[in-house]
């Protein structure tokens, strides 16, 4: 169960989606997570299919944060990024940072990677719902849009999951970019724009409860 990954199909046509992680079980934190995706349109519409991918992949798999931002929304309050960074001290949260600087920043080993230079990867100011001091690695991912897919930062940190949950170890940024750099053909498909309509939504949910309750 504590390393469980729930997909909660609703039965509904709504546009919609959210995603629920951090239960606690003998005072650890899990991998528990429950994914909720409505019917959208219909079960083979691509906007159903990629709402599915940002909630059960991005944030229930790999524990990813949102990277789109409102505009009603400005600074993100340091509450805020305090949690953030609780999230990423559990190896979390690796597709945002708080900082503008090119060498601290969490994708930082991406920025001066020829291998990476085709895929605009940088630092871009809003994400977490917020316009600003929080950024993300690219202007649009599975993580913003949801109409294109997983940023190379994204993808490194669903790599990592997989090698820990599957394998029980940790990973080398090498190792990851030899295996990306196999599979780019691959990426670079998934990555073409969608006709299908892109909605932001709420920001995943830290339950920071049991597992029981």
């Amino acid at each position: 169960m504590s390393e469980t990954l729930a997909v909660v199909v609703l039965n509904s046509p709504s546009y919609a989606g959210t995603t629920y992680f951090g239960y606690y079980s003998e005072n650890q934190v899990t991998e528990l997570a429950i994914a909720y995706c409505p019917i959208i349109y219909n079960l083979e519409n691509d906007s159903f299919r990629q709402v599915l991918v940002h909630e059960a992949v991005g944030h229930g798999f790999a524990k990813l944060e949102d990277e789109y931002s409102y505009e009603e929304n400005g600074k993100m309050p340091s509450d805020e990024i305090n949690d953030a960074k609780m999230l990423q001290s559990y190896g979390w949260a690796q597709n945002v940072d708080f900082t503008q600087d090119e060498n601290t920043v969490l994708w930082s080993s991406f920025l001066n990677d020829s291998r990476y230079s085709s895929e605009g990867i940088g630092i871009y100011e809003g994400a977490c719902t917020y316009m600003s001091g929080v950024y993300r690695p690219t202007e649009d991912s599975m993580m913003n849009t949801n109409t294109c897919g997983f940023n190379a930062p994204s993808r490194k940190a669903i790599y990592d999951m997989v090698m820990r949950r599957g394998e029980n170890r940790e990973t080398s940024y090498e190792e990851f970019a030899d295996f990306d750099s196999r599979n780019i053909s691959q990426v670079q498909t998934l990555t073409r724009t969608s006709n299908a309509i892109s909605r932001p939504f709420t920001r995943p949910h830290f339950v920071h409860k049991p597992i029981n309750k």
